[in-house]
């Protein structure tokens, strides 16, 4: 589990109006997330962060971010199939 002091790194800001619906779609769903995944998905996805990266920067192992960025990616799949 990643500490709270390595969770508070970047931030997220509420979806501009300007997005594609779908955007707007994924942009509440990342913010419907735990912290610790919505933070690690937004390093990979939206940063372009590599696991390994992210791990270094959080001071985490690298097998501990990998299974957040899967279990986030399963999570934010089911809800888009809803």
């Amino acid at each position: 589990c990643i500490g709270p002091q390595a969770l508070k790194k970047p931030s997220i800001e509420p979806p501009p109006s300007s997005l594609t619906p779908m955007a707007q779609t994924l942009a509440q769903l990342l913010a419907s997330l735990p912290e610790e995944e919505r933070i690690i998905l937004t390093l990979h996805y939206l940063r372009g962060l590599s696991s390994a990266q992210i791990a270094q920067m959080l001071h985490v192992p690298e097998a501990a971010v990998a299974g957040v960025i899967a279990t986030g990616r399963a999570r934010l799949t089911a809800a888009l199939e809803l």
